[in-house]
């Protein structure tokens, strides 16, 4: 028997939870952020994670900021292979806590600084009713087992499944001022990546002939009567053995009976039995019909096997993984003022090698197949690796204050998509961007309001689209004040709210010798609130 596959729990390169940034990343690192969308050329305490060279800007002494997220997304496919129950499956993503934790110390030209942020994913998401990609291939079921002569007419199933994933960066560095129109800023960030996948597939059955049965129970039914068959097949042709060692092989079965070498009711189940198995009888001589028995018998062993396998494939299945992974991101940036109001920031993020190991128990690890020796194949083999780098990428920040009270930014984020190893799912994506704008105006000495825009395009082409990991272009708004309590505290409050753009990834589905077109279509939905605090000691 072939390599058997069927594919009811499938899990794509990594749960992707992305909250804004690129396919992997977040660049939703503080809550001033979540007020303007913009905050490459900062020059307050969050500049340690967007800009640390614009350190340099801060008072001398000890700088800390706080700040925490609440971002609630809605992630949905819509499938219209005309078999399934459902044709949308909708998971909801919850974040109640997204923290940012920064620290700088400045004196005369040298700033040291440190901060921890969620750098990627950030939250769980639940799917209560699977996703597509899970239920298809037990949708065929139904036009399978009919066109087969089956009385099947429905199919029922019990889905859940729930992906989280966080990626936690730590990042230290040091910032140096070159002279009053230059700095400088180097460092690197440790990431920890951990993902986990826990869900289950189970209570599979088939309305056949207007009663539920459970699939296992049918394929199990279907191996026995394969059996049985080669087990009589095999009987018959081991029954024909002496009169072929007799020199009676080239006889029909009719000469075998004139003979008196086999009986009447010997030929009639001969016959009747290769009738039965499509084989029509008529001319064949005693080797042939043994032949053709021995034919029926590794036939029907080899469905037999098949149905086994099937039935243990659509038996009650558990997936709970975890994976983790370590890496390093170098990172450097450059401040410039040309001249008094306007500010100039670069900041670069070197790749990030980051190789996901596989932790799961033997029996929670999604099975997806048997090879040929019954070996079984799982999604999630304990000890696998998969490769999920976090691309490099250059960051632009230009702030121009128009008036005393009026000050604008601009920003751009260029992913660098070329360079990571994605286990082939790269070559699916260009390099992704960023670019939004921002406008704070100063109604009095201790308040501030902004506004902000932000486009993105992570680079995904359709062929990279997946139910489970999808990455689609979007506009964000966002709008927030900045409240100075006292000279040394300040508040930063904000909300923000993402417009997606809905994906088609068309693709053929194979059906028994037919391929199915198949489209798939993503949304999404996004809101995001954030209060943070920045102090100076």
């Amino acid at each position: 028997m072939k390599t058997l596959r069927f594919t009811p729990l499938v899990i794509l390169l990594v749960f992707s939870i992305a909250l804004g940034g690129g396919i992997v990343g977040n660049t939703n690192q503080s809550a001033a952020f979540v007020r303007t969308l913009n905050r490459n050329a900062s020059t307050d305490v969050d500049a340690v994670y967007f800009n640390p060279a614009g350190l340099m800007r801060l008072e001398d002494g000890l700088h800390l900021s706080l700040s925490n997220q609440s971002i609630f997304q809605t992630k949905t496919a819509v499938n219209n292979y005309q078999y399934l129950n459902a044709d949308e499956f909708v998971g909801d993503v919850i974040v109640p806590l997204f923290p940012n934790f920064y620290i700088a110390y400045k004196t005369g030209k040298l700033a040291f600084s440190a901060g921890f942020e969620p750098i990627g994913g950030g939250g769980s998401a639940n799917f209560e009713n699977g996703l597509p990609s899970f239920e298809l291939p037990v949708s065929d079921l139904v036009p399978g087992l009919a066109a087969e002569g089956q009385s099947v007419s429905a199919y029922d199933i019990d889905i859940a499944f729930e992906g989280s994933s966080i990626y936690y960066g730590f990042q230290a560095g040091v910032s140096y001022k070159v002279n009053d129109m230059l700095s400088v800023g180097v460092g690197g960030r440790y990431v920890a990546a951990s993902n986990s996948y826990v869900g289950h597939l189970k209570d599979i059955a088939i309305n056949l002939g207007g009663n539920w049965t459970p699939a296992t129970t049918f394929f199990t039914g279907a191996a026995t009567q394969y059996t049985a068959a080669a087990t009589s097949s095999t009987t018959a042709a081991d029954g024909l053995q002496p009169l072929i060692d007799a020199g009676g092989g080239g006889l029909t079965l009719a000469q075998a009976q004139m003979m008196n070498q086999l009986t009447a009711a010997q030929v009639a189940e001969l016959e009747g039995g290769l009738t039965q198995a499509g084989i029509d009888p008529t001319g064949y001589t005693v080797d042939n019909i043994q032949t053709a028995y021995r034919g029926v018998a590794a036939s029907a062993t080899a469905s037999a096997a098949e149905m086994t396998a099937k039935s243990a494939l659509l038996a009650d299945q558990e997936v709970d993984v975890a994976q983790t992974a370590t890496g390093i991101t170098p990172i450097i940036s450059v401040f410039l003022t040309p001249f008094d109001g306007l500010d100039i920031a670069f900041r670069y993020e070197g790749l990030t090698e980051l190789e996901l190991v596989n932790k799961a128990d033997a029996d929670k690890q999604a099975l997806v197949g048997l090879e040929a020796d019954g070996t079984k194949i799982y999604q999630f083999p304990d000890g696998a690796k998969t490769n999920t780098d976090m691309p490099a990428m250059m960051a632009l920040g230009v702030a121009y204050k128009v008036m005393p009270a009026l000050r604008a930014e601009f920003n751009l984020n260029y992913y660098l998509h070329s360079g990571v190893n994605w286990d082939g799912r790269e070559d699916d994506v260009e390099n992704g961007y960023e670019a939004g704008v921002a406008v704070e105006y100063c109604l009095n000495d201790k308040l501030k309001a902004s506004v902000g825009f932000l486009n993105a395009d992570g680079g995904a082409k359709p062929a990279y689209q997946r139910d489970v990991s999808y990455s689609l272009k979007s506009n964000t708004i966002a709008l927030g004040a900045a409240y100075a309590v006292s000279p040394n505290l300040v508040v930063n409050v904000g909300g923000m709210d993402t417009f997606y753009q809905d994906c088609d990834r068309p693709f053929s589905h194979t059906l028994g010798a037919d391929d199915i077109s198949v489209i798939e279509t993503y949304k999404k939905t996004s809101i995001g609130f954030a209060i943070g605090v920045d102090y100076k000691f």
